[in-house]
């Protein structure tokens, strides 16, 4: 095994996904409360303290609910922008070891390598990751409110994509949702529709793009299948293994 993926929990009642490669586990986001983040990294196989380190995309609560308690009397390295720390939701914690998040700034966690990108999110701020190990390439980029250039460069080549796919235009805004909440959804600080994912996919993916999770779907806004519809059409018959994350259902695991 090179490198191992396992969705544990993706959307808006929590995220949190595990990488493994060897005996290197990193925990990308901890979302939902501790107990069920120990409860799921069991179900994968993984025991809280066999954790190398922990990297946080953004400080929105879905994505660092358990984060206290979980590191707390641990001593895992925890990986961040200072702007999320500093943020009101993290304000007053304390963690045995804090690494800075940077652009550009790589990171090497024994045979993995990590590499932090920006994208635009209407938080202090938020990264979206790479990750490769023995020249398996993953990409991680949730909670964009629209694509980039580094964006689109880091997913080019990516052997395993996990890309977001928030919400149906149509669905959001005929939905219950009040004007201003579906403004921000749309904005460029807000989430990803399923035709900007999907244009997105179609631009980036080769033929190195073995298997595809479309995440952090929006339960009031979008639907499953036509998520999985808008990336099927994207990749244009392109033979990847697609799989819908869910809420608080882990995903079947990929590995390269």
């Amino acid at each position: 095994m090179s490198l191992r993926v396992h969705v544990l929990a993706s959307g808006s009642s929590g995220n949190a996904t595990l990488y493994s490669t060897g005996g290197t586990h990193v925990l990308v986001d901890c979302g939902l409360s501790a107990r069920v983040v120990t409860a799921l990294l069991r179900l994968a196989g993984v025991k809280p303290e066999e954790i190398s380190a922990v990297f946080v995309t953004h400080e929105h609560t879905d994505h660092i609910k358990g984060l206290p308690v979980f590191l707390r009397r641990r001593r895992i390295p925890l990986f961040i922008a200072p702007e999320c720390l500093e943020s009101p939701a993290l304000a007053g914690c304390s963690f045995w070891g804090v690494e800075p998040l940077e652009e550009g700034r790589g990171i090497r966690l024994g045979r993995l390598a990590v590499s932090p990108f920006p994208v635009p999110h209407d938080a202090a701020r938020c990264y979206g990751f790479a990750f490769e190990a023995d020249g398996v390439r993953v990409v991680q980029a949730t909670d964009l409110g629209q694509p980039t250039p580094a964006v689109r460069r880091e997913l080019k080549g990516a052997h395993c994509v996990l890309l977001e796919f928030n919400h149906d235009v149509d669905r959001l805004m005929e939905g219950p949702y009040p004007m201003h909440i579906k403004l921000r959804v749309r904005s460029a600080l807000g989430h990803l529709s399923n035709e900007q994912a999907a244009g997105l996919l179609a631009e980036t993916s080769n033929g190195s793009t073995q298997a595809l999770y479309l995440m952090h779907l929006s339960r009031e806004n979008n639907l499953p299948a036509l998520a999985h519809l808008a990336a099927q059409e994207a990749l244009g018959g392109r033979q990847v293994r697609v799989e819908v994350t869910r809420h608080l259902q882990p995903a079947s695991p990929w590995e390269g």
